[in-house]
């Protein structure tokens, strides 16, 4: 069977020793000391976990659309295979553009809907108008930072048993970072936002970024559950705590930025 690597040139799979049990199966998150076995040049076999039995990671004999799909619909194994077992050398682009989209709607009144506050100045100067655009990136990349810091904090007072070394080998607040970045591509939802803006009510908005942000909320869940090895329900009770706490704090944020509107 000859296996196509997922994710060509954007997520390839990790290389690491032989012997070395960086590697994760992607049904029970248990380390494996590699994904497949080289039979001949052409042909590749899956490893089985240990554990369960199973093989490692399907996803190396995948599609890329068939991971993207998985990802969409919340799979664990579908995250794990892309956090644990690829090398997310581009996690870090997606989140800066996550911003920027996010601060395009929210400078553009794609959320008017929902929130009161403007970066927008009433007087008619272009350069007025862009600097709205610059303080609303500040917004989104003060709220990510603080999302991300108190899930950490959250994570380390009612979750006693976090690694400090997840199963990969790579260090807890490392993973949990790429996580709350793959956890919010969800947001990609708010582009027909800036495309059908002046063709939709503001309730139609509304309803729009209501349910984006309830998905964004259930990934976030979803992919805290599988970095930290906790159940869901406590990794609910964590992230819903992370968001309450950080509206807060951007809130006094949003106070100082409108300052230099």
């Amino acid at each position: 069977m000859k296996l196509s690597l997922p994710l060509q040139g954007y997520f390839d799979l990790l290389k690491h020793q032989p012997g070395e049990k960086k590697f994760v199966c992607i049904n029970c998150g248990s380390p494996v000391a590699g994904l497949y076995r080289q039979i001949s040049s052409t042909v590749l076999k899956i490893i089985e976990c240990e554990k369960c039995k199973k093989p490692a990671d399907k996803y190396i004999e995948f599609e890329v659309l068939i991971i993207l799909i998985d990802l969409i619909l919340l799979s664990k194994p579908a995250y794990r295979h892309i956090l644990y077992n690829s090398d997310c050398k581009n996690l870090w682009k997606i989140g800066c553009i996550l911003i920027l989209l996010e601060a395009y709607c929210f400078w553009s009144d794609g959320f008017r809907g929902i929130t009161s506050i403007r970066y927008r100045s009433h007087v008619n100067d272009p350069f007025l108008s862009e600097k709205g655009f610059y303080l609303s990136t500040v917004h989104f990349l003060a709220g990510f930072l603080l999302l991300y810091g108190f899930i950490y904090l959250f994570t380390r007072a009612l979750h006693r048993a976090v690694p400090k070394v997840t199963g990969n080998g790579k260090s807890y607040p490392h993973m949990l970072l790429h996580g709350v970045i793959l956890g919010s591509i969800g947001k990609f939802l708010f582009i027909p936002i800036s495309i059908w803006r002046e063709n939709s009510t503001e309730t139609y908005m509304a309803i729009h970024v209501i349910l984006v942000l309830m998905y964004f909320v259930i990934s976030l869940v979803q992919i805290h559950s599988v970095v930290s090895d906790c159940a869901r329900s406590r990794s609910c009770l964590i992230v819903i705590l992370a968001l309450i706490v950080k509206a807060y704090f951007l809130t006094r944020v949003s106070g100082l930025l409108q300052e230099f509107v």
